[in-house]
This record gives structure tokens, C-alpha cells and sequence, in this order.
């Protein structure tokens, strides 16, 4: 909030009283991953706080100032935004004739609050519908409309939409224009939190999927090139033998990168079981916050495409190929052993037989 107040586009800062004890943590991952290895080890796991008590806060830019999307403006200079830690709702007047919101409406709040953060040691995730989006918002709108007046007793209600329509949402009551993204918030916040899991562990689940299909080519491709290797006649092979057995023993064997990335599968394969785990309990929870608060319209639109991804993914390619090249592996394990076994053998049977023949 300090923070907030310290920026000129900000002219009001509000919240209500302290709400600790329904603050929440949540591990959140990145949205796009430059390194392979932080999808085997989560170290690019951030921890997000969802506020107990939300902060509320005015902001005034022009809209000439305000970023464009997809070449539009934004249309509007003012805007009443409500953060819950997890989740934004932005408000703004609109005329009568404004059927559909500016895409660039409301996204100025995105680089306040990420100025607002950064001096404090802190990020902002943003969950676009995909990870290439210019648009930030989700990517169903709330047409809002107010009846107030001291006698109308206080209600709210979203309409199920119709087609790609706005979601129509009305409040009655004798209610402060600064205060609808407040009422409006405190309908969403809760299946937005839920939204927020489900988007976040769908994602890092595709991205752990596309890494898993790399690996296992690659590994197709290391036991292509031991078949090759093994189909160029008797003496080549006692020569790629010969060189085999000295790269193991410089521990440079051709066998560790294999057993490495084979581990590098399980474990992928084990982190996609755990996430899809948790975004069924999230799903779960969505579903009841829908079901008590706005309306599930408001963000079915941007979970199908993950959702289905997510739905559609089968390891059993990956586990039938590593399974199948370590079985390959602990034949040649055995039968390298064997043959190792029978020269040791000869060679203790000659040493027993030429101390016979000098003892004689």
C-alpha cells in the first residue's frame, strides 16, 4: 500500500481492516521455462500471497498514456481496481453504447502493481490465456450496472451469458461508484483463486509434457545409434567394444548418459502424476466456489484449451521406451558379465594348468 501511494498514477488507496488470518500461500511456477532442469527440480518455484483483506485503489491515466494491445486503445483515463494478492478486478465507467470492453482497458493496473512490487523484492505473475497473449485479462468481461438508493437493500447477481456476451452483473443498493470492484471482487476472488491453481499447474504440466517427448526421442535416437553401431561386421564391433571399455573406465561409458535421462523421465513422469493431482483438488474447488459465488462462465473460457491438454496427455510411449531400453541395457549387463566371467575362467584355468605342468 506504501507503495501504491508513492505512485502519481494512483491518486487513492484503500483497504479494510487487517485480515491475517485468511491470508494464503500458494507455490505457483513460471509460465514459460528457459531451463530444462527446473522442470526435474521445481527450483523456479515462486510463493504467491492471496490477501485476506484486499487492497483497493484508484488510478487516473491518460488513456493516450496507457498501453495499446493489438493496436487498440484503451478509452477510459480513470479506473477502481480491487487486488486480492491472486487476483485483480478492474472497473471503469462506460457509456450506454459500449457493448464490449477495449481489449487495452484496465492493463495499466498490471505495470502499476508490478512497479509497486519491484522495490520491494518482489514479481508479478501474469496468467494470459496462453503464454503468447497480449491480452491479460481473462477473456470474459463483466458488463456491471447500479441501482442505487437508501431504501434498496443491498444484492448482487451474474447473469449467465449468452454467446461470447459480457457477463451482466447487478448490485443494488446505495452503493459508492469506487466501491463495485470491492463487491464485485468479493464475488470472484474466491473461484478466481481456485482459476488461478488450475491455470498455473495445467501449464507447468504441458510445459514438464513437451520436455518429457524431447527426452524420449533423444533417447530413441541413443538406441538408434547403439543398433547402428552393432550392424558393421565382427571387427568394427570388437573395436567399438574396445573403445567401450575404455570410456568406462575413464568414466565416460556411453551407458550413463542413457541411465541419466532415463532417470530424467521418471522423474518427469512422477512430477506430472503429482500435478495432475493437484489441479483435480483445485478443480474440485473451483467448481464449489462457482457454484456459491459469480458464475463459472467468468473463467471456463480460458481453462478449456489447458484443461484439455492436460486431459489428452499419455506417458505410457515414454514408459514403454525406457522400459524397453533398460531391459535391452540389463541383457547386455548380463551377457557382458558372462563373457567376462568365461575369460577370468580361462584364465585361472591356464594359470592352474601351467603350475601343474611346472610342478610335474
Amino acid at each position: 500500500m506504501t507503495a501504491l501511494k508513492k505512485d502519481s498514477r494512483v491518486t487513492s488507496v484503500r483497504t479494510g481492516p487487517p485480515n491475517d488470518y485468511w491470508d494464503e500461500d500458494q507455490i505457483f511456477y513460471p509460465i514459460s521455462v528457459s531451463e530444462d532442469d527446473h522442470l526435474l527440480s521445481g527450483a523456479d518455484h515462486i510463493h504467491a500471497r492471496r490477501f485476506g483483506g484486499a487492497i483497493a485503489f484508484t488510478v487516473h491515466v491518460p488513456a493516450k498514456n496507457q498501453p495499446r494491445i493489438h493496436g487498440e486503445g484503451a478509452r477510459a483515463d480513470e479506473y477502481e481496481a480491487t487486488w486480492g494478492g491472486w487476483t485483480a478486478v478492474v472497473a471503469w465507467r462506460r457509456s450506454e453504447s459500449d457493448r464490449y470492453a477495449p481489449s487495452a482497458a484496465g492493463q495499466v493496473v498490471v505495470d502499476i502493481l508490478r512497479d509497486a512490487l519491484e522495490p520491494l523484492g518482489h514479481t508479478l505473475l501474469v496468467q494470459a490465456c496462453s503464454p503468447v497473449c497480449e491480452h491479460l485479462f481473462g477473456h470474459r468481461d463483466m458488463r456491471v450496472s447500479v441501482w442505487s438508493g437508501p431504501s434498496l437493500d443491498f444484492d448482487i447477481d451474474f447473469d449467465k451469458p449468452v454467446g461470447m456476451e459480457p457477463v451482466d452483473v447487478r448490485i443494488r443498493g446505495n452503493i459508492a461508484p469506487e466501491m463495485v470492484s470491492v463487491l464485485v471482487g468479493s464475488e470472484v476472488f474466491s473461484p478466481g483463486a481456485a482459476f488461478a491453481r488450475i491455470k498455473n499447474g495445467s501449464r507447468r504440466v504441458l510445459n514438464i509434457e513437451q520436455s518429457l517427448r524431447s527426452k524420449t526421442a533423444t533417447l530413441l535416437l541413443m538406441d538408434y545409434a547403439t543398433v547402428e553401431r552393432a550392424d558393421v561386421g565382427a571387427w568394427r564391433t570388437v573395436g567399438h567394444a574396445l573403445q567401450d571399455v575404455w570410456s568406462f573406465m575413464r568414466g565416460k561409458g556411453r551407458g550413463r548418459p542413457v541411465r541419466r535421462i532415463i532417470s530424467e523421465i521418471w522423474l518427469q513422469m512422477a512430477a506430472i502424476e503429482s500435478l495432475q493431482r493437484m489441479v483435480a483438488d483445485a478443480r474440485r474447488d473451483y467448481q464449489d466456489a462457482s457454484s456459491e459465488f459469480a458464475t463459472p462462465e467468468l473463467f471456463d473460457g480460458d481453462l478449456k484449451d489447458d484443461e484439455a491438454g492436460v486431459a489428452s496427455i499419455d506417458t505410457g510411449f515414454a514408459r514403454s521406451a525406457i522400459e524397453n531400453k533398460s531391459a535391452r541395457m540389463e541383457h547386455r549387463g548380463v551377457v557382458g558379465a558372462t563373457v567376462a566371467a568365461a575369460v577370468i575362467g580361462s584364465g585361472i584355468g591356464a594359470a592352474i594348468g601351467g603350475l601343474v605342468t611346472s610342478g610335474g
